[in-house]
């Protein structure tokens, strides 16, 4: 925005000023007023409405206007050299001169040594008012003499019919002072921007901010501050200690050095810093700062999830999960009122019965949901690295380690939810130190000494009972009572196998449409082949054979009913199981007792056959331990 000037003056100083400023080059707006004192009020509406950035007038109107604008107003310099080149003008027409100037011009030299020197018949005219001044060259008049000064005394020279000589040398005059103007201007906005930019900082910030003087008077406040401390009004001027009560007082001002201090103030934690005020090497106020610890924890935990957590979200939902049995909606219910609280969960299902969707449809149902959510398969890990993963290290904590060290998963969990699965796996070493993390919830780092506090939410999932590992020796009884406190155990497949018909459908119309709409008419036979099948595997089995069965199938030729269910029965593998399960013969005994300790025997040793003897496999499907197993296995006499 260009520089704008407004330049005001009587009617024939106008005239010329007209005139010399038309040639001034267009980096600057000027503006001509023809006015002269009160003449000049009606004209201020029109510079402040046009945002005129300086007044040029001569003193007179100076002397009133200051009074009553903001704008910025500087006079047309009088200086020795246009009085001295004045009265060499005057002296072609009289010896005889008077100098008219107002009460408030300043006379830097004294002039009376030129009456001698030159022979002149010299004399100042001073006035208040316009109407004094024409009264004292009227009385000049008789003399007839020649009279220096503004164009006021001038044009009552004119009227007298007396000789008038210019004060001041109009064109260079007008000219410096605009000069002048341009610089104050230049000046002045480069002051006005650096404080428009530090009002901006200043009340940008989230740290409260409160400067004080020698007195203890507040100075400065920002937005911050008082809303922080709960302040209304205008405080600049006030004491103080006036905003604090008497305990808050001696807390916060009477303390000379704050340092990072935790202070307690109308319920809230503040951190309180007060650094002094030093005006040559003296004290000239005190600024304290204060910030919200609440905020300060928000602002960690978003540096946290946008540098360290990110992309470890949870993406499933409860209305995700399909489902179409009443004990998965009773599951579901329930998972819903755990996620309303900070409990730790424990989870327990086989291998692909869906453990995880549940843990991440908690979290996104808690009021964590903002917050990481972190997952790690406890049995995927060798424990030594899984405990660099959940603990993180220092630097040089053993070799190969990172050399900046690195933060563990428990840590950058912080305000969200960790997900432990297949807790069951882990050693009895390890299951010690992670008791602390649930009990304390703080992580001391591989290699370190320092405590870290966390702000975590805990689900763990075991895909075998823990109460079972427990007496086995093979769980901490104090570990799993601390897991042990909400608790969800999701049914195998064989167990709810009527979700196996929206499982399918579900997944088939995900994956391919119009393989779906092809085998609508006869969806429910394929269905119950699937309905079927024992599914150790669980739902991860389920899609596994979805999957081949999509691959498989010849979408670019029609395919018969009896084709379509054949083909779903190669994709499913289970030739070998039917044979095995066909050969099932129960024997009836003479008694009772005899009778199901038989059936137990066949149906236990067809299980371990279609398992092909590998009891660890079978001990998981049939969820329980496998020193149960063996157990069982030796009762029953199967080799």
């Amino acid at each position: 925005m260009k520089p704008k000037i407004a330049i005001l003056g009587y009617k024939d100083f106008i005239d010329l000023t007209k005139g010399i400023i038309k040639n001034i080059n267009n980096n600057v707006t000027i503006d001509v007023y023809q006015c002269l004192l009160e003449e000049c009020l009606e004209v201020l509406p029109i510079l402040t409405e046009e945002q005129t950035d300086i007044i040029i007038t001569g003193r007179a109107n100076q002397q009133l206007l200051k009074q009553i604008t903001d704008i910025p107003i500087i006079t047309f310099k009088i200086t020795a050299i246009d009085i001295l080149s004045a009265i060499k003008k005057a002296l072609k027409h009289s010896n005889h001169i008077a100098i008219a100037m107002a009460k408030f011009e300043e006379i830097e030299y004294d002039y009376s040594i030129l009456v001698d020197l030159l022979d002149l018949n010299f004399e100042f005219i001073t006035y208040n008012t316009q109407d004094e001044l024409e009264t004292k060259i009227k009385g000049f008049a008789s003399s007839n003499g020649t009279v220096i000064g503004t164009t006021v005394a001038v044009n009552y020279a004119k009227k007298y019919n007396l000789n008038n000589i210019l004060i001041y040398s109009l064109e260079n005059t007008i000219l410096e002072a605009i000069n002048r103007a341009i610089e104050i201007i230049d000046f002045n906005r480069k002051e006005e921007k650096k404080a428009k930019e530090f009002e901006a900082i200043f009340h940008s910030v989230s740290d409260g901010i409160l400067a004080t003087n020698e007195e203890n008077e507040i100075t400065l406040i920002n937005h911050s501050a008082s809303k922080l401390l709960s302040l209304e009004g205008n405080k600049i001027g006030k004491k103080v200690e006036s905003i604090f009560t008497k305990t808050d007082h001696q807390n916060i001002v009477s303390k000379k050095i704050l340092n990072d201090e935790l202070i307690e103030y109308n319920n809230t934690t503040f951190n309180v810093n007060r650094v002094p005020i030093m005006v040559k090497e003296s004290k000239a106020g005190n600024v304290t700062i204060f910030q919200d610890i609440t905020e300060i924890q928000k602002l960690e935990q978003k540096y946290r999830y946008e540098t360290e957590a990110k992309g470890l979200i949870a993406k499933t939902s409860f209305n995700q999960i399909i489902y179409q049995t009443p004990i998965m909606k009773k599951n579901i219910e329930k998972a819903k009122r755990y996620a309303q609280t900070d409990s730790t969960i424990l989870i327990i299902g086989e291998t692909g019965t869906g453990k995880e969707l549940f843990a991440q449809s908690i979290h996104n149902y808690s009021n964590r949901n903002n917050s990481p959510f972190v997952a790690i398969n406890c049995g995927a890990l060798p424990e030594n690295l899984l405990e660099s993963e959940l603990f993180g290290y220092e630097d040089g904590a053993f070799t190969g380690a990172n050399k900046k060290g690195k933060k563990g998963l428990f840590e950058i969990a912080h305000n969200g939810t960790i997900f432990l699965d297949e807790i069951n796996s882990v050693s009895l070493h390890f299951q010690s130190r992670l008791l602390r993390v649930l009990q304390e919830r703080e992580v001391v780092k591989i290699g370190g000494s320092k405590v870290i506090p966390v702000n975590i939410r805990v689900i763990a999932a075991a895909n075998e009972d823990l109460s079972s590992l427990v007496k086995e020796n093979k769980f901490r009884k104090d570990l799993y009572y601390r897991l042990n406190v909400l608790k969800i155990h999701i049914p195998p497949l064989r167990n709810r196998i009527d979700d196996v018909l929206p499982l399918a459908k579900q997944f088939i119309l995900d994956n391919n449409k119009s393989l779906y709409y092809s085998t609508e008419p006869f969806f429910k036979s394929l269905c119950d082949i699937l309905s079927g099948y024992h599914y150790p595997g669980n739902i991860r089995e389920l899609y596994n054979i979805l999957e081949r069965f999509i691959i498989l199938y010849p979408s670019n030729e029609e395919i018969a009913k009896e084709s379509c269910l054949q083909l779903l029965k190669e994709c499913m593998e289970i030739d070998n199981e039917s044979n095995i399960r066909s050969k099932i013969q129960i024997p009836i005994m003479e008694s009772y007792k005899d009778s199901v300790f038989e059936a137990d025997k066949v149906i236990l040793s067809t299980f371990l056959e279609m398992f092909n003897g590998n009891k660890g496999r079978l001990a998981k499907n049939l969820g329980i331990g496998r020193t149960t197993l063996y157990r069982k296995l030796k009762e029953l006499n199967i080799e």
